[in-house]
């Protein structure tokens, strides 16, 4: 087998090019993987292990080892550890590729339509407008820091991709790789698209900052509701004796350790930037990780009992948790990480798009989105359902009752009552993987992927709570919420009539409350507004911190550790 070969150049840099460049002339390459690269690079270091062994024995060539997640993780550049994969894998070739840094800079904040640029800044706590500076001084370290530690290194390669030609790649690495066939350099289109980018840059730059103009006495009172409501109803006294659940990891935040129910170690490693890292494909464990980076912002001490599922938890002792039954004993509500994150699309403080006023949107009740909920009398989630049809024969009892959740499912019978009704723009979105299980239930609707704009939101509660809620109330649209039992982290600042109107369970009383809405327009627009005030709160990073801050207090009191 060839050297191993390692792109170490910044992302948006042609990594992608040089990916294909090995997989079209059939010499195995792994490009990002999800950041999965990057991650194991991190946590194999931090672990003292050797990098990349589930790739090693079959993979020739890594590109684009970087992790940016939408969530609190850690931002893992691991093109950065040049020395640790030089040490590691001593004959291996590596290529530091380059271009223009300022056009590097605009294209970075353009990556997947700035939510790339978002995510970071949120992550480093910073404004938007500081990352130009802050890429530009790591653009310039690490160019140098390679060409010091490679000085003199035959397999040390270097190529700008704005004056490279596709052959210039095949004839740096020929040495080492055999690469007849190269891809096409990026066409008109991709070259049209970047001429807009300085426009679309100055847009992203001049939005207002998340929780600027916010009064500190007004943040303080915002901040003294959430943690109030984030506390449970009643207590059990329990303390930290036992596991609150089955699933429940034990974080020790002085000791860095995270422990499951029965004491064994989780795999996180904590870095010197005080950060956890994860395992590399431990996807189910992302929640708790991501959670254990936003207490390890607010605190630096006590021990927590954590149970992120997405479900509301039942426990006899107290834990953190994103979901809980009204009412719960010893459920301390924390945002869930997947939907309730500053620096999410789907979170308020993210960009909105097009907006109107509620007098400018059509006279519509408007809902779309996918199949969940539960089936009446069962507890089995209609996205489990999903998955049971495209894994048994269509015609077994277990597909056949699958396809029962899914027909009695909230979301499923509201659709099939109000769908097509005057007034109304009601439908299904689904990706291929819901169409081929509806399918193969012998159940049709009809599929949609807009979200038409209408002067009424319809939110109706999933599996997985209100993950639908937040987006729709920080429009000019009034929300018409469906009331059920689970509580999430904003549940208690959001008042029915106040802040939306409420909807009975499965929207029975759409109709009603519809024609209310239709009778009372000045109110619906003060609903709104009244809305939108709250979620610009719920969008300040400073006030997030102190309501999180607070949380972890409470629950330390509540174990008897304060």
């Amino acid at each position: 087998m060839p050297p191993k070969f390692f792109q170490i150049g910044f992302n948006k840099c042609g990594t992608t090019f040089i990916a294909k460049l090995f997989d079209l002339n059939g010499i195995p390459a792994v490009h990002w993987a999800e950041g999965a690269l990057a991650d194991d690079i991190a946590y194999s270091r931090l672990a003292g292990r050797a990098p990349l062994q589930p790739w090693a024995e079959n993979t020739v060539a890594f590109t684009d080892m970087e992790s940016v997640r939408f969530l609190n993780m850690p931002i893992i550049e691991a093109f950065k550890e040049y020395a640790f994969l030089d040490a590691s894998f001593p004959d291996a070739v590596f290529l530091l590729n380059t271009r223009n840094v300022d056009d590097w800079v605009a294209s970075r904040y353009m990556h997947w339509g700035g939510s790339y640029a978002r995510s970071y800044a949120a992550n480093l706590g910073v404004p938007l407008a500081d990352l130009a500076d802050i890429w530009t001084r790591e653009w310039h370290a690490h160019i140098a820091g390679c060409r010091a530690h490679f000085a003199g290194r035959s397999r040390f390669l270097e190529i700008d991709i704005d004056t490279a030609a596709p052959d210039d790649y095949r004839d740096a690495l020929a040495p080492w790789f055999d690469l007849p066939i190269c891809p096409k350099i990026p066409g008109a289109g991709v070259r049209k698209a970047r001429k807009a980018y300085p426009a679309r840059l100055q847009q992203m730059l001049d939005a207002p900052a998340a929780g600027n103009g916010i009064r500190p006495e007004r943040r303080a009172r915002l901040v003294r509701r959430l943690a109030a409501f984030a506390a449970p109803a009643r207590l059990s006294g329990q303390g930290l004796r036992r596991p609150p659940t089955t699933q429940a990891l034990r974080v020790d935040l002085a000791a860095g350790q995270v422990r499951d129910a029965e004491g064994r170690p989780m795999p996180f490693e904590r870095g010197p930037d005080g950060k956890f890292y994860l395992e590399a494909q431990r996807f189910g464990l992302l929640r708790t990780a991501t959670t254990l980076n936003d207490m390890a912002q607010v605190a630096h001490e006590g021990v927590y009992w954590l149970d992120m599922q997405p479900a509301a938890v039942t426990t006899q002792s107290p834990v953190i948790a994103g979901l809980r039954h009204h009412g719960a004993q010893d459920v301390f509500l924390w945002p869930a990480p997947w939907l309730h994150r500053i620096g999410n699309d789907g979170f308020p403080g993210a960009p909105k798009g097009h907006d109107p006023a509620f007098d400018e949107r059509p006279d519509l009740a408007v809902w779309r989105g996918g199949i969940s909920g539960h089936a009446s009398g069962d507890d089995t989630k209609a996205e489990d359902a999903i998955a049971t049809l495209l894994a048994r024969p269509h015609d077994s009892a277990k597909a056949l009752q699958a396809a029962a959740v899914i027909r009695h499912s909230n979301s499923w019978q509201f659709v099939r009552q109000h769908a097509g009704k005057a007034g109304t723009d009601i439908g299904f979105t689904g990706d291929d993987r819901t169409r081929r299980a509806i399918a193969r239930a012998g159940l049709s609707t009809d599929w949609h992927s807009d979200m038409p704009l209408g002067r009424y939101a319809i939110s109706l509660a999933r599996s997985d709570g209100d993950a639908d809620f937040l987006p729709l109330a920080d429009s000019h649209a009034v929300v018409l919420k469906e009331e059920e039992g689970s509580e999430s982290f904003a549940s208690g600042v959001f008042k029915p009539w106040r802040h939306y109107i409420p909807l009975a369970l499965g929207g029975a009383d759409l109709d009603e409350r519809l024609d209310w809405a239709r009778a009372n327009p000045d109110e619906c627009r003060q609903i709104s507004a009244r809305a939108r005030r709250i979620c610009a709160g719920l969008a300040d990073p400073q006030g997030r911190r102190q309501h999180l801050a607070q949380v972890l207090a409470a629950y330390r009191t509540a174990t008897g550790q304060d």
